[in-house]
């Protein structure tokens, strides 16, 4: 019973917990009242070096935002970002209006028998207590649990991932005692592909209210100083695997890492793990055999079926992203930046085979 009351009170840090929205003191999660004015938010921006499709080398712009109720919920349940800088957003579909301009914007919620402004977000994305997420609750009720796949704008080398985390870093959702379509924990960083510019960066969310314009909260203006960014992994990460459902990624994380996270996905039944490494250089991950959904009756499954397709990715950073993330941070603002003021991320090829 206690683990269940902690695992629930994890999943508050993501969306679910008590806020301030427009029209929704009826829907499930409960509603309560709060002053918006002791929420705060706050933003740190780096380079991002990923490899792109066809397998080229590119650089954009990392994001990693937080907002938080003073006890590490979620700010809101529903709110409408607004990104500034001194970049411009490449003329991409999924851009929107915010195509050619120096905003990334999300769209407030349109009223009945009207269409949304096209946007980046759209009327779904918010900023929560880690990242950006298309996560904003509607009329209907229903939790939201989404993830972005990234990058926006642009691609992977194997197209866009979802980057989300897993046990054994994290508590393992596939058990009974969380919400169905939850799959795991926000790893909090948001990538564009778009040139990063030096400079400043600025962060609006703005929560509506049914009879004003709402508030909006601005964080501290972040600083971009320098778009050198991270270096580029070598080469992809290997795995070898144990044939009982576990197995062992490596990679080498370059120069400049100072943590390094392993995330290894079953595709197929769409289940995600992570590791997390302290450090960079050679890294070894290993996966037990038994990390997968747990059943009513206690059985845990093999962390990825025989003849399940996989992939693994291992992501460097230099500021502590796995430690400001939930559900092991309630702090309201956490550390989100490394030594030199930003959030520098670099993503390795990804590797992928069936099992």
């Amino acid at each position: 019973m206690r683990q269940s009351i902690r695992n629930l009170a994890a999943l508050a840090l993501l969306g679910l917990g008590a806020g301030c929205t427009s029209g929704n003191s009826g829907l499930e999660p409960p509603f309560t009242a709060i002053n918006l004015n002791s929420n705060k938010v706050q933003l740190a921006v780096g380079v991002a070096t990923f490899y792109g499709a066809g397998g080229t080398v590119a650089q954009g712009l990392n994001t990693v935002v937080t907002f938080r109720q003073p006890n590490g919920l979620s700010g809101t349940l529903l709110n409408t970002p607004s990104l500034t800088g001194p970049f411009t957003v490449p003329n991409a579909s999924s851009a929107g209006t915010d195509a050619g301009t120096n905003h990334i914007t999300g769209s407030p919620q349109a009223l009945p028998g009207t269409t949304a402004v096209a946007t980046t977000f759209g009327q779904s994305g918010g900023a929560f207590a880690y990242g950006f997420a298309p996560e904003n609750s509607t009329t209907s009720g229903a939790a939201q649990f989404g993830v972005y796949s990234q990058p926006f704008y642009g691609s992977l080398d194997a197209g866009k991932a979802r980057f989300i985390g897993g046990p054994p870093a994290y508590p393992n959702p596939k058990q009974p005692s969380y919400p169905t379509g939850f799959n795991g924990y926000p790893q909090g960083f948001t990538v564009f592909a778009l040139t990063p510019v030096a400079g400043a960066y600025n962060l609006s969310v703005n929560v509506p209210s049914a009879n004003n314009a709402g508030a909006t909260l601005t964080a501290p203006t972040a600083t971009l100083a320098s778009t050198a960014g991270l270096p580029a992994f070598v080469a992809a990460p290997a795995f070898t695997s144990t044939t009982n459902g576990g197995g062992t990624a490596t990679c080498t994380a370059p120069a400049g890492v100072t943590e390094t996270i392993v995330d290894l996905q079953d595709t197929t039944a769409g289940n995600y793990y992570t590791i997390v490494v302290q450090g960079g250089g050679n890294v070894t991950a290993n996966f037990a055999d038994n990390l997968g959904p747990v059943s009513g009756s206690g059985v845990i499954s093999p962390t990825i079926a025989m003849g399940d397709n996989y992939t693994v990715r291992c992501i460097g950073v230099n500021y502590p992203a796995f430690e400001a993330g939930p559900p092991g941070n309630v702090n309201q603002l956490p550390t989100i930046v490394g030594g030199n003021g930003q959030a520098d991320v670099t993503i390795s090829p990804t590797t992928g085979g069936a099992y």
